[in-house]
């Protein structure tokens, strides 16, 4: 094993199994980068898919003495696997020595769900980075000489915040449901961990100019949302919500607009920061241009519309995600049609020359006519545009853990294909309307590993060594987890994962659904409902 930052020192390889390009502009990649870089006996290169050997060094994983993934989105789940088998590294935890590499494994997506990654994950990291990545590489640091299975014992046994060690239990999936043990001290719950305010904000710590965001400095202003619309992991799974005051974020923008000229301004819910239009004017005056990914409809005010026009803006980017007012209801998104139709209004005469608005086809409940109604919203909003071009950007409904419809089936794979080509046809029709989707087949596999269980794993790991999806997802188990409602009183595979919002309040929010029922926003401080903020402040924990 190499000792290359010292003696004693911890190597850590950060793996981004994606292109070069695609984790770049990822806040979570540089985060546990910068953050390991900057922790007294640790040497941290970076590795991407299509790089030979990490940048900084041109070595192997197998080099290093953690090789620590970091995972946005299911869809790159197959491409780590590929990675760690091309540097000689077993895939599965168990055939793995202390000879080879810890696999630490963290990011959105396992903190949704670690166990389709179970097996092949020594392991998993839960929640921010912030909260806990400095604990785990004190222990590592004390530890690592020991032989693997002791160490891994000794780290579940030490319960450290967000730390999961999937080896650490005996799960047991059939029809009887989902049966878990801890083994030795291990904790039964294992609790997500989240930073508290203030925390330095995710950044460009180092810029690329081959970045999907075309060399902008990316700047966090916030985590959390406080709509609670029913379908989006992002609000729930990052509650509480907090937004980063401007004092704190003034030193970022001035150093993004010293490096790259142009801020990229990253929340789940920007148009909520409740110092928006100051953070604007105050990279407008450091002499910058800014961006942001998406902009609440609802929100939009002219001097809004005129600072980011101002910035830089070409495109205004909402969310609509349904077609009709009633399915835009049992999702939790309130926004109405006329709102949407001024926002496009207000973006033509601002000399805007496009719209994008994201929606979703095979939703729970979905008709071919609320398809239709889609199609006739981008069509009066072109309109209302009046130039340019209105695209509907599409995405298959895929079911989600810890959101209220993580019990919703989700649409067949013939079904979404129709609905996108309906859309894709009635869109043809209107001028300066264009439809573009995302695949079903692969928003189906992002479902199965969203939703399954160690049992998935198998399916992954024989996809990996030469299997197809195609197979997969018309086996039987795909068809289980994907097709049919669950029972809401079943054991999930991810029901051990704490710090994230009661099964109990998303089983409400669940049945509410379908009628229409009123939503909760996320009010940190002020409410106990979703049980995500613990009676004191403080980093995770459920209310008790």
């Amino acid at each position: 094993m190499p000792t290359a930052g010292g003696p004693g020192a911890v190597t850590y390889a950060v793996l981004y199994p994606n292109r070069h390009a695609v984790g770049m502009a990822n806040l979570g990649l540089q985060t546990v980068a910068g953050l390991l870089a900057g922790l007294p006996g640790a040497l941290c290169h970076r590795s991407f898919a299509d790089c030979s050997g990490t940048l900084e060094a041109g070595r192997g994983l197998g080099e290093y003495h953690v090789v620590a993934l970091t995972l946005s989105f299911e869809g790159d789940y197959l491409e780590a696997l590929h990675q760690l088998s091309r540097n000689g590294i077993p895939l599965r935890s168990d055939q793995r020595s202390a000879r080879y590499p810890l696999v630490v494994v963290g990011g959105v997506a396992p903190t949704l769900n670690p166990e389709p990654l179970a097996p092949f994950a020594d392991v998993v990291f839960l929640g921010e980075a912030e909260a806990g990545l400095a604990a785990l590489h004190r222990f590592l640091s004390a530890h690592l000489h020991r032989p693997r299975p002791e160490l891994l014992a000794a780290l579940a046994d030490a319960a450290l915040p967000g730390v999961y060690v999937p080896s650490r239990y005996r799960v047991t999936e059939g029809g009887a449901g989902i049966e878990r043990e801890p083994l030795g001290d291990a904790p039964a719950l294992v609790e997500r961990v989240w930073a508290t305010l203030p925390w330095s904000p995710a950044r460009s710590r180092i810029l690329a100019a081959d970045d999907a965001f075309g060399g902008a400095y990316l700047l966090e202003i916030g985590r959390g949302c406080p709509h609670a619309c029913r379908f989006c992991a992002t609000g729930y799974l990052t509650r509480p919500m907090r937004f980063l005051p401007l004092a704190a974020l003034l030193p970022w923008i001035e150093a993004g607009v010293a490096a790259a000229g142009r801020v990229g301004f990253v929340s789940a819910a920007v148009s909520n920061h409740p110092e928006l239009e100051a953070l604007f004017e105050a990279t407008l005056e450091r002499g910058g241009g800014f961006t942001v990914s998406s902009f609440r409809a609802e929100s939009l005010t002219p001097r809004r519309l005129e600072l980011l026009q101002r910035g830089g803006l070409r495109t205004l980017t909402v969310a609509l995600e349904a077609g009709t007012a009633e399915l835009r209801r049992a999702l939790g998104k309130n926004l109405d049609e006329e709102q949407l139709l001024h926002a496009a209004a207000l973006a033509g005469e601002a000399g805007l020359d496009g719209l994008r608005i994201y929606a979703m086809v095979g939703l729970p409940g979905e008709r071919d006519a609320d398809v239709e109604a889609l199609a006739e919203l981008g069509a009066r909003a072109r309109r209302a545009l009046g130039r340019g071009t209105v695209t509907l950007s599409v995405a298959p409904f895929v079911p989600k853990p810890h959101t209220p419809l993580q019990w919703a089936p989700m649409a067949a794979e013939s079904d979404l294909r129709r609905r996108i080509r309906l859309l894709q046809s009635l869109g043809r029709r209107e001028r300066g309307v264009k439809v573009t989707a995302e695949a079903p087949k692969g928003a189906r596999v992002q479902g199965l590993l969203s939703r399954g269980g160690r049992a998935v794993a198998e399916l992954l790991e024989g996809v990996a060594r030469g299997g197809t999806w195609r197979r997969v997802l018309q086996g039987e188990l795909a068809r289980q987890v994907l097709d049919q409602p669950w029972d809401v009183g079943a054991p999930l595979p991810w029901g051990f994962v704490g710090g994230t919002p009661d099964p109990a309040y998303l089983r409400d929010q669940y049945e509410a659904g379908p009628v229409g029922g009123p939503l909760v926003p996320c009010r940190p401080g002020s409410c106990r409902v979703c049980g995500v903020c613990p009676p004191v402040s403080g980093s995770g924990g459920r209310d008790s």
